[in-house]
């Protein structure tokens, strides 16, 4: 192996490798990308399956469109994180919006009469909860919430 070859190419990874350090932001919009492919995947399919009748074809398709509507207001609330929401809860606003992804995720194989997973308290009605993230402590440099001493 020659060596002056390898030496160059190992330090111009080595250089570019912290440059494609993805955000939290950033990875959740990849795994947005992927529910909606999912989603779409799964519509797709329903249509092109025969159902035994109308109604369970209709059924499963308004169930992934209230998942569309769903996903479409966690991507509104992922949008809204960097402008709204104070640099100490947004932790806690990406890891909600990781648990939206994950439940509409979960959700999409189900049939409209299986139990749905719920959404998380900070998601509910289908908009980022800013109140609920602000009465929560935000979190500290290991990840978990700063305890602050009540004063007596």
């Amino acid at each position: 192996m020659n060596a002056t070859r390898t030496v160059p190419a190992l330090l111009v990874l080595v250089l570019l490798l912290p440059g494609c350090a993805i955000t939290r932001h950033g990875e959740l919009k990849r795994v947005s990308r992927r529910v909606e492919s999912r989603l779409q995947d799964e519509q797709s399919t329903a249509l092109r399956t025969r159902f035994d009748s109308r109604l369970a074809r209709d059924q499963r398709l308004d169930h992934l469109t209230s998942l569309r509507y769903t996903l479409s207001a966690a991507n509104v609330g992922l949008a809204t994180v960097p402008r709204l929401v104070p640099e100490p809860q947004r932790p806690m606003a990406y890891d909600v919006l990781e648990e939206v992804y994950s439940t509409i995720d979960w959700n999409i194989p189900l049939g409209p009469g299986d139990a749905l997973r719920p959404l998380p308290d900070a998601f509910s009605g289908g908009v980022l909860d800013l109140l609920w993230l602000s009465e929560r402590p935000a979190a500290g440099p290991g990840g978990s919430p700063t305890i602050v001493p009540i004063e007596e």
